[in-house]
This record gives structure tokens, sequence and C-alpha cells, in this order.
């Protein structure tokens, strides 16, 4: 006679970008084995393909994780590790006015919210009638990219691209090769360049406030968590 299998809950919640709703389902024993097997290694790109690997696999709704907008997919992370081990996390801080005490602070993530500024945009105009209008990162964008923090942020701005209009002519992503737009990225100026960053600083991201302060200075600090990596 076939042992039975658990019969897992599915819950479901709504995508920041969008507010479709979306149904999914706590890890599975298996999967959070090879996530924890993953982290082991230490190695950036093992870890994030198996948190990937796992997080479609909860997601039961008919969607590719792997397109979606890097901040709906943190989001969707914490909903799912929320449902699956728990949804307080203890985080231990080291105050930084004496670099030595310790403090622990509860934060539930399950309700956690997407942080959207309201001066964020994605056209980024270099001057009247000339720009670009940007996408925004997946998963998958910081997977593909290099190490190098120069290189990463070049790489970035150059993946994100999604359409660079001039007048009443518009270049799309899909037509430009990438030999053109990675020239195109290069000879921008600095203030063009800047400007472009400002996006990345000012996307929708998972964000949370907390405040703690130091048991024995008294001293009370501020922190921003930014992004699942944070939370953990």
């Amino acid at each position: 006679m076939a042992l039975p299998l658990n019969e897992v809950p599915n819950y479901t919640c709504k995508l920041p970008s969008t507010g479709q709703t979306i149904t999914y389902r706590p890890f599975l024993v298996k999967e959070q084995k090879v996530m924890l097997m993953a982290m082991e290694s230490e190695n950036d790109k093992e870890i994030g393909q198996a948190v990937t690997d796992t997080m479609q696999s909860c997601i039961v709704s008919d969607i590719d994780i792997a397109k979606l907008p890097i901040y709906d997919f943190e989001y969707l992370y914490l909903k799912v590790r929320a449902k699956s081990v728990g949804e307080t996390v203890k985080l231990r801080i080291k105050c930084p006015d004496d670099e030595k005490e310790i403090v622990e602070k509860e934060v539930n993530i399950d309700k956690i919210e997407v942080d959207k500024p309201k001066d964020h945009t994605n056209k980024i105009e270099f001057e009247p009638g000339y720009g670009v209008v940007m996408k925004y990162p997946t998963i998958n964008t910081f997977q593909n990219v290099p190490e190098s923090t120069t290189a990463l942020s070049f790489k970035l701005v150059q993946d994100s691209i999604q359409t660079i209009y001039k007048g009443d002519d518009v270049y799309d992503r899909n037509n430009i090769s990438d030999e053109e737009l990675e020239e195109f990225v290069n000879n921008m100026t600095q203030a063009q360049f800047t400007k472009i960053q400002t996006f990345f600083d000012t996307m929708p991201r998972v964000r949370h406030n907390i405040k703690y302060q130091n048991p024995k200075t008294g001293k009370e600090f501020e922190m921003n968590l930014t992004g699942t990596s944070d939370f953990f």
C-alpha cells in the first residue's frame, strides 16, 4: 500500500507591479534541501539558480518567475518563505557606535510591502525629445551580470534599456544589436549615465525600516532593509 502524500495548502497574493492575483504554495522539504546545499557552496550563481528554480516550482499560477521585475520576485519570495518556515524572522544587528553590542529584532516578513517612491519614473529624458525608456531588471538580469562592481553597473544599464527615442524616431531593444547598445551606453555623457542610475536608486523594492537601541549606551539607530538578502 502506497504511503499517503501530504496535501500542500495554496495561498494567494497580488503582484505589486500589476495587481494580478498569484497562487503559490510553501517550499517542500526536498526544495529547501536544494537551497541549503546551494548556500553551503557559497557560489552566488548556484544559490541564485536554486532559489529561482524553487520559486518557479512554488508558484502555482502560470507565470515565468524569471521574467518578473525584481521587486515582484522579492515580494513573492518573502510570501513563500513566510508560509514555508515562519512569518517572523529574528535579525541580529551589531550596534554601529561600539561595533560590539548585538541587538535582536523580530520582523514579520509576511507584512512587508514593496515601497514605490512617488518621484520614480522609467522614462529618462536626457534633453527635450531625447532619452530612453527603461525596463525593470529581473532575477536573471542579476544572475547574468559580471561580478565586478563597475562591469555590473554598465551591464545592468545596458540590459535594462527597453527603447531609445529621439524626436519621432523610436528604437526598440528587440531591433538593436548588443554591439550597438553597448556603443550607445559607452558614448553617454556622465550626466546622462547618472540620470539612468537614478532609475535604479529609486525603483520599487522590498523595503522595511527598523529602529533599535544599544542597551548599554542608550543610543538609538535606524536601519533600512532592502531586498530579500537583508532579511536573512
